[in-house]
């Protein structure tokens, strides 16, 4: 009797290793992707305007602004659209405008050409430059009133850009104290940059704290 117990316990071990090298575990794994599209921001500067001109010379000035007299006027309107489908924008133009020597009453450097900015433009006055002698003075404006920026809504499409409701300003105006003494010589050039910026995420929508980003 003690033999056969002794047999059958070690038939039961012997079944026991057997089902435990058989035992296996159940597993599973899982895995998500997740898709981002990366946003952009895409401005121009146009002046439909100042392109409408006639210019027989085809030398790039229009015929109006081809020696030009003091007080004389010329049409330029710089605009700046919004070419993202993406993304809306704060945007800002940074106008440079050569000065020139006055000689009386006294010696004063002062700018050669004015303008007036049109509605929805405010200037930031704490990026300005006065003139130099010589050399330019330099004015930035930001889209918005009252210290608060105005987004520039994205684009409906690729092919209809959204512009600002106004250009910066519609013309500029050749100084009328002018005299043959000082020193207007060559070309004079107004350059109008554009800047972007996304709206979102950013710190600070003081404009003269997202001017600081640039």
């Amino acid at each position: 009797m003690k033999k056969k117990k002794t047999i059958l316990a070690a038939l039961v071990l012997l079944l026991v290793v057997a089902v435990g090298g058989a035992i296996a575990y159940f597993t599973d794994t899982d895995t998500k992707t997740n898709t981002f599209t990366i946003g952009n921001v895409d401005i121009s500067l146009t002046e439909d305007g100042w392109e409408a001109l006639a210019d027989a010379n085809n030398n790039d000035i229009p015929d109006v602004a081809e020696d030009m007299m003091p007080g004389e006027s010329v049409t330029k309107d710089p605009t700046i659209n919004n070419l993202s489908t993406k993304n809306p924008a704060y945007v800002f133009a940074k106008v440079e405008v050569p000065c020139t020597t006055i000689v009386a009453p006294a010696t004063t450097s002062e700018e050669l050409f004015t303008y007036t900015t049109n509605a929805g433009w405010t200037e930031l006055s704490s990026a300005a430059v006065a003139c130099t002698s010589g050399g330019t003075a330099t004015h930035v404006y930001y889209y918005g009133t009252g210290g608060t920026l105005t987004a520039l809504a994205k684009a409906a499409n690729a092919s209809t850009p959204t512009p600002t409701s106004n250009p910066v300003f519609s013309s500029v105006t050749l100084r009328s104290t002018l005299k043959g003494n000082e020193g207007l010589t060559g070309n004079k050039n107004i350059v109008v940059t554009g800047y972007g910026i996304q709206t979102e995420g950013l710190t600070s929508t003081a404009p003269a704290d997202v001017w600081g980003n640039f």
